[in-house]
C-alpha cells in the first residue's frame, strides 16, 4: 500500500498563497481566529473541520495534506468533581 505523507506547514501556506487564499479569509469563512488556522495547519491543533475546510481550498483530498487518525477521539480532562466528593459533602450535611 501507497500512503502518502501529509504536506508540511510551509507547503500548505504556499498553495493557499498560490491560490490567493489568506488564512484570514479561511477564519473568516469558518467564524473561528486566524490562529486557529494557524495552528491547524502547524500540527499544534487538530480540527477536522477546519483541516477540511484548508484542503478543500487548495484542491486536495484532506488525507494528502493532513495525517488524519482512522478513528478520531476527543481526548480532554475527565468530568471534575469540584473540590470535594459528594458523598463526603452530604455526610457533613
Amino acid at each position: 500500500m501507497n500512503k502518502k505523507t501529509p504536506m508540511k506547514p510551509d507547503e500548505i501556506r504556499g498553495a493557499l498563497a498560490k491560490r490567493g487564499i489568506q488564512q484570514s479569509g479561511l477564519a473568516r469563512d469558518l467564524d473561528v481566529v486566524k490562529s486557529v488556522i494557524s495552528q491547524v495547519i502547524t500540527g499544534k491543533t487538530v480540527s477536522y473541520r477546519v483541516q477540511c475546510h484548508i484542503a478543500k481550498a487548495i484542491g486536495r483530498p484532506v488525507e494528502e495534506v493532513f495525517t488524519i487518525k482512522p478513528n478520531p477521539t476527543r481526548k480532554g480532562r475527565p468530568l471534575g468533581r469540584g473540590l470535594f466528593h459528594r458523598r463526603e459533602h452530604e455526610k457533613s450535611l
